[in-house]
Order: structure tokens, then sequence, then C-alpha cells
């Protein structure tokens, strides 16, 4: 048997890199496994031309890992000449609408895309649908038969670079800050609600005393000006400018000493299909304030602090993080419990080779 892992972009640092990467290393043990995508980022896997994914689509005796996140026409075209068994690995599109009046090159592939799950869900008959989350798996389980979905979180580096020493010039400037620290890390894209997350900076600093400093680690979109605009014309209208930070893309040992330094991880995201950032939170011991949405309750489990529409009440929130200490412990304990029983790689490791063997025998 020959497994192939599929997927248009394969790159290091982001959390779909990070699943393929980990899962070859886990196949790889044991059976010959190969990677193949149109942009070749991450130098930790073997890549395959189009000659070798065609000789291997060809035998049925093999199995394709088909990650679908993008619309990917030529992908799709593959699959449909294939006699391999084929597995679905569904890591979510976002929602068209969106990106709507924002970009439509964004609000066309998100369309294409939604479309191409629905039509994989249809066509392939046999093929399993492993998804990262139930959330995820809403999206085809009107059109696959639930012996065919199975869910497992998606695999993660945290552990490794969590180990690293992070940044000590930002971690010891954030310790010894006399604001409260607040954090998010996520894309500027409309779906990760920044606009509510200034309206709950705003929220609290009309409410309560204390100095507050939200950092944003994420990328701007430049193909996103208008939604760029809005956020900045916010924060003016706000008067918010000294208390934003937008830190841009970073490597780990940042990333890190950001996590390890601030108070409050706050999530407005409006759309996450899992949400690798919030069990990142978890494991570095930050406190969690979610909003109530898509993946989210899902991913953080048990005893977290997740909330609806009202901003007061995150502004409250954060409140009571910083001036009750019990409060505090027991959103950290809740988050660490969350992180260990459910998404350490060898935890996720059981499960995915678990779904493996029992759907095809596989032995890992």
């Amino acid at each position: 048997m020959k497994i192939v892992l599929m997927h248009q972009t394969v790159t290091n640092h982001d959390a779909i890199g990070n699943d393929i990467e980990i899962m070859y290393g886990i196949l790889k043990e044991r059976y010959e496994c190969f990677v193949y995508a149109q942009n070749c980022f991450n130098s930790h896997v073997e890549y395959i031309a189009d000659e070798k994914l065609e000789e291997i689509l060809q035998d049925e005796n093999n199995i394709v890992l088909y990650h679908h996140s993008v619309f990917w026409e030529m992908g799709e075209t593959f699959l449909r000449a294939a006699q391999a068994k084929i597995v679905f690995r569904y890591h979510n599109i976002t929602p068209e609408g969106f990106f709507e009046g924002y970009n439509e090159h964004h609000y066309s592939q998100c369309k294409l895309g939604r479309l191409q799950t629905v039509r994989l869900a249809k066509d392939f008959k046999k093929a399993l649908w492993l998804c990262d989350s139930w959330y995820n798996a809403e999206d085809v389980e009107e059109y696959v038969e639930k012996e065919r979905i199975a869910i497992c979180p998606p695999f993660n580096k945290i552990e490794e670079w969590g180990s690293k020493v992070p940044d000590e010039q930002i971690l010891r400037e954030l310790l010894h800050s006399q604001t409260i620290n607040l954090l998010f890390v996520g894309r500027v894209a409309p779906n990760k609600g920044h606009l509510q997350l200034l309206d709950v900076l705003y929220s609290f600093c009309r409410n309560y005393e204390e100095r507050i400093k939200l950092r944003i680690v994420g990328k701007f979109d430049e193909g996103l000006p208008l939604y760029n605009d809005l956020i900045k014309n916010r924060m003016i209208e706000y008067g918010l400018e000294e208390c934003v930070e937008f830190i841009g893309e970073i490597n780990d040992a940042t990333l890190m000493s950001y996590y390890l330094g601030s108070d409050v991880f706050l999530c407005l995201s409006e759309h996450e299909g899992f949400c690798v950032p919030l069990i990142e939170a978890n494991y570095f011991e930050i406190p969690v304030i979610a909003k109530d949405t898509s993946a989210i309750c899902e991913t953080l489990g048990k005893k977290q602090l997740i909330l609806a529409d009202d901003m007061k009440a995150y502004a409250a929130g954060i409140h009571v993080i910083m001036n009750q200490k019990a409060a505090r412990d027991m959103l950290i304990e809740a988050g660490r419990n969350n992180y260990a029983s459910r998404f350490t790689c060898t935890e996720i490791k059981k499960i995915f080779c678990g779904i493996l063997n029992e759907k095809y025998n596989m032995g890992l």
C-alpha cells in the first residue's frame, strides 16, 4: 500500500501544514508515503510530481488523504480519475458571505470551495470524511452516511515549539507591563471578529479604570483594504490608537513570548472550523474568553468562559479574571485539562490511527 497526502499548498507554521507534516511522519513509519501539492513550502515531507501521483491513484490498494480547505479544481480532477481509496480531511472553508463587499476574488473562491465540498460529498460515495470537528461534519452530513464520517482534531506542534526559548526581551516587557495584556492570534480577515474585539476594548475602557492593551498577532491581507480601513477608523472613533498593537506575522519564539506574557486570550471570531490558537492558549495557561460561534465551544470544551453578543459581558469577564484569582485559576486549570486530555499529539495520534485501523486495517 502507498499513501499520498494532497493539498493545494503545503507550508510551514500553519495549522494545515502542521497537520499534513505530522500525518506524513506517522504514515511514513509503516508505508510508502508521499505528498502532492501545487505550492510546496514545507521541506519536511517528500513531494511527488504528476506522473508519480497518477501512478499511485490508479491502484485501488492505495490511499489518497485529500486535505480540503480551499477550492482546488486540479485536485478534484485528479480525484475523479482515481481508483485508490479516498479520505477527505475536511478543514472547512470560510462562508463566502464574510468577504462580500470586501474582495470579489476571496468571495468567489470561498463560494466555489463550499460548492466543491458539497459536490465531493455527493459524488464520492465510498470516501471517508475525516473532519477536524463535528461542526465541520455538519457541512457534509446531509450527503454522507454516518459511518463514513469520523472526527479527528488537527495535529499541532504546540509542544514542540512551546519547549523552545522565548524572546526574552518581549516577554520581560510584557511581564513588567502595568497594563492588562489581551491577545488574539489570527489573520486580519472579516470572519475573525476584529471589529468586535475593538467593541469589547472600548466597553472595558468606558467601564473600568485599569489600563489595558490588545495585541493582535496575524498578517494584514492587502486584498482587504475596506476591511482594514474599517478597523483603523473604529480605533480612531473609539480613541483606542494607544490601546491596540498589530504584531503581524512572527516566529515561534516571539509568538511564545506573547502567549506567556499575556493575561487573557480574547476571541470573537465569527467562523472557525477548529481554531488552533484556542488550544495554544490552553497549553500556555492563559484564560480564554471566546464567542460562542462555529467550532469554538467544541474546541474549548468544558468549564470555559464562552459568551454571546453582549460586549459588556466580555469586558466584565476580563475584569473578573484580573481581580478574582479563583476564577482565573479555574479557567487556567480547565484549559490545561482540555489540552492535555484531547489535543496532545499522543491523543490525536490515537484517534487518527484508530480510525484508519478500523476502516482500512492498516496496523498503525
